[in-house]
């Protein structure tokens, strides 16, 4: 959070990561994913031990509605791109699609998404769709969002999310970080896919202040050379432990309020989309019965879709601090780095004994309640 400030007193308001709705997914994949190429091509890439056989592709605006008498195209091999056509023109930046690709060796349909939205502004907003729970069920695309800060919506992104149906937005910033940059309201459809209504989503104050990580002093020793001397790593681990010993109150509120249907779909931010938002996550994730290491796959996600980010702050960080610091100096600051998270899970274990313990004991995740996260949440 502290780079974001500093980057934009350096170059004045410049859009910070030169975000463009372009989006890959990094290799190697491990389950089908969507990329969008262009305004009106997207490729859709699967695993090759899937591909033993053709795979038939299926779309549709919702997940409810997938047109399963009208494939889009059936494919001998592991990879296709698909182009908006007179017979199917939602394949462009306004929609995002959902595809299900059903093998011809009998193995079971799988549905994905584009999990980075297709937006100018926010370049870390993605969907939490599309993995599997050790119960071999999956969590369900279109319910559960992850962002960074929303004060740069264009007017495009606005109707974009408007059509997503979200009924509730968890803002996890500080009331200072909050204050300073509003998130760019906007509307909501009656269900995901729908026409935006005058109603928007419900914003849900849950500020979680970042121990050890000030971002008034993180800008100054940017500034003055002294980063390096501050152990950010530690300083991080320190902020990842006080998420499980400090703010029980907030997540175990974002809970409560996620195993509410009404609520769904839901979105949950901070500022960069990479901490406060990745530990959030992790604890949604977890409770779903995602396994760790798919846990760990969909946080570390956050360096892929913030690379552009990343290269303009190591490009503008050496001017700013009038060469005191150097581009590696800030780059503890600003990764996700696994090291983190686990101080976050290793601390759970410390105190509570497990996971499960740590979500019923101290955030009130009942068996009852857990049931209802995994019933209106996966598939």
């Amino acid at each position: 959070m502290a780079i974001r400030f500093f980057i934009v007193v350096v170059i004045g308001g410049l859009v910070a990561c030169g975000n463009d709705r372009k989006t890959t997914e990094p290799d190697p994949i491990r389950r089908p994913v969507v990329e969008r190429l262009s305004e009106w091509t997207v490729r859709i890439r699967w695993p090759p031990r899937s591909s033993a056989g053709a795979v038939t592709i299926y779309a549709g605006r919702t997940l409810e509605t997938i047109d399963r008498t009208r494939p889009l195209a059936v494919v001998h091999g592991n990879a296709v791109h698909l182009t908006a056509s007179d017979d199917f023109p939602w394949i462009g930046n306004d929609y995002r699609l959902y595809y299900e690709l059903v093998p011809a060796s009998g193995d079971p349909p799988v549905i994905t998404a584009e999990r980075r939205l297709p937006l100018q502004g926010p370049d870390n907003f993605r969907d939490l769709g599309g993995y599997r729970t050790t119960d071999g069920r999956t969590v369900r695309w279109g319910r559960l969002y992850r962002s960074n800060d929303l004060s740069g919506l264009t007017r495009d992104d606005r109707a974009y999310l408007s059509r997503l149906g979200i009924h509730l937005v968890c803002d996890l910033r500080s009331d200072r970080e909050r204050l300073r940059k509003p998130d760019d309201e906007f509307e909501t459809a009656s269900f995901p896919g729908g026409e935006a209504t005058d109603e928007g989503p419900v914003w849900q104050y849950l500020p979680v202040d970042q121990e050890g990580v000030d971002p008034r002093r993180m800008q100054q020793m940017i500034r003055t050379g002294g980063i390096a001397a501050l152990g950010i790593p530690r300083l991080m681990r320190t902020a990842y432990e006080s998420f499980v010993t400090v703010h029980s109150s907030q997540w175990a509120e974002m809970l409560g309020r996620i195993a509410q249907p009404d609520n769904l779909p839901t979105l949950i931010h901070c500022t960069a989309g990479k901490d406060r938002t990745g530990y959030a996550a992790a604890l949604i994730l977890l409770s779903l019965g995602v396994p760790e290491d798919t846990v760990f796959d969909d946080y570390l996600l956050t360096n892929h879709y913030r690379r552009n980010f990343y290269r303009l702050v190591m490009r503008w960080v050496p001017v700013y601090s009038m060469f005191r610091t150097t581009p590696e100096d800030v780059l503890p600051l600003l990764e996700a780095r696994r090291e983190y998270l686990q101080t976050s899970y290793d601390t759970i274990v410390e105190v509570h004994g497990s996971v499960d313990a740590y979500l019923e004991d101290a955030l009130g995740v009942t068996p009852s309640m857990r049931e209802q996260l995994r019933e209106h949440l996966l598939y």
